[in-house]
């Protein structure tokens, strides 16, 4: 995803949800002192590899002028567009490709611009780009373990959730919960059997905090209650839950708040061998 493409989506989402700013959403050469004010500036900044699930994460920062009079203006022109772009899915009009973006703060104190009778302040952005990564959240996931567990999700938290793995895919929707296996743990229990374990991280992201907070807390005290998820009723196989664990400051998207692992003990398979033909002994049998 180019930096075009982003900024021409940040720049429609504003126009469209910031009235004050009409269509003045600039490139920082576009503006100068007889800019009509309000208006807003988009300044691009690094780019970093996030991760495999979430893609790569580009730092964006979004100037807003206002006239030189008071700071109440600047104040409530920088909360219309940290609303328009806090945690939000926002799609590029004409290629169509999708991108969230993550509040950080602000960057320093306010600016007052003498030359350009201006007032600012700098928002930072974290853009995060998910990559094409086919249907995840629909197709059967490879590992059965995963299928289980988010078909368990889908029944603890309803229909309206949507239940993704592995990976966000574009045009994700919420709310939603994507679980990716984390970790793979083989441990010795006998001669005859081994314990399998996975460790397992739930994203949650509600349409709203209240929502997502309640499914985190609702999600992980089902998984403790659990004690046991079914991997295949029909032949009564299950799959032990270990220390489900629940982290509300974590961020959805990128780190997920719900760490648990599941276990299950596997007979160790016995490679085949010739059977014994003859046995020799020698020496006296007391």
């Amino acid at each position: 995803m180019g930096w075009q493409t982003m900024r021409e989506g940040i720049r429609q989402r504003l126009i469209a949800e910031v009235s004050a700013i009409g269509d003045r959403v600039f490139e920082p050469h576009a503006a100068d002192a007889k800019t009509a004010k309000p208006y807003a500036v988009i300044v691009q900044g690094s780019d970093s590899e996030d991760s495999d699930w979430s893609g790569f994460r580009r730092l964006v920062e979004i100037w807003p002028y206002v006239s030189w009079t008071n700071f109440t203006e600047v104040d409530a022109l920088c909360k219309s567009i940290i609303d328009a772009l806090a945690d939000q899915l926002i799609t590029d009009p004409e290629t169509g490709e999708m991108f969230t973006c993550r509040y950080e703060g602000t960057l320093g104190d306010d600016t007052v611009d003498e030359d350009w009778q201006a007032i600012t302040r700098g928002l930072r952005f974290s853009v995060l780009a998910l990559q094409p990564t086919g249907n995840v959240g629909y197709e059967q996931p490879a590992d059965p373990w995963l299928a289980a567990l988010a078909e368990w999700s889908h029944v603890i938290l309803g229909s309206q959730w949507t239940i993704f793995h592995t990976a966000w895919p574009l045009g994700y929707a919420r709310p939603a919960v994507l679980w990716r296996i984390a970790g793979v743990e083989l441990r010795e229990v006998s001669a005859a059997a081994v314990e399998l374990r996975k460790r397992f991280v739930g994203h949650v992201i509600g349409t709203t905090q209240t929502e997502q907070n309640a499914a985190i807390v609702l999600t992980t005290w089902k998984l403790k209650a659990a004690i046991k998820l079914p991997l295949d009723v029909a032949t009564r196989r299950y799959l032990t839950v270990i220390d489900p664990k629940a982290d509300h400051q974590a961020d959805g998207l990128r780190t997920g708040q719900i760490t648990v692992t599941l276990s299950r003990k596997e007979a160790r398979s016995m490679d085949a061998a010739p059977m014994m033909a003859e046995f020799y002994q020698q020496g006296n049998l007391l």
